[in-house]
């Protein structure tokens, strides 16, 4: 992670949903600060781009559940359970699902954030404040969560 707070972030946006990616990128650079984001149709894109540029760590993950091959539960297994650098990485679990198994699933697995994608893209640009503006240290179990449905 960056030591300034005032550097560019780097966002991994990993979704086979194309017009998501879309709406989440367009959601975040409304937001104030320098931003590098990456959009990945797959996780296995995703760990390909992280094994391929091992110094460029990225800030934030936004994940998908539902993927073809591997599903974002995989994925999650793999970031946490691989080099250190990445575990300090904020990982979003950003999906429809929205049952409270897959929730407690992706947390037990090291997820940071649970997003139910939004279906108004006034929630979608209040997600991205909450995640890019939190200090996550202060952000309880019951904070962790966003459902804006």
């Amino acid at each position: 992670m960056p030591e300034n707070e005032n550097s560019k972030k780097i966002i991994c946006l990993t979704d086979n949903d194309q017009d998501d990616r879309m709406l989440l990128h367009e959601a975040l650079l409304s937001l104030e600060g320098s931003f590098e984001i990456i959009e990945l149709s797959s996780a296995g894109q995703l760990l390909d781009h992280l094994e391929a540029k091992p110094l460029s760590i990225p800030d934030y993950i936004f994940l998908d559940l539902l993927m073809p091959g591997m599903d974002g539960f995989e994925c999650l297994e793999k970031l946490r359970s691989g080099p250190l650098e990445r575990r300090k990485t904020k990982v979003i679990i950003y999906s429809f699902q929205s049952g409270s198994e897959s929730m407690q699933r992706a947390f037990d697995l090291g997820a940071d954030f649970y997003a139910v994608k939004p279906a108004r893209y006034s929630s979608l640009k209040d997600l991205s404040r909450l995640i890019i503006g939190s200090r996550w240290e202060d952000l309880g179990p019951g904070q962790r969560i966003f459902n804006a449905r």
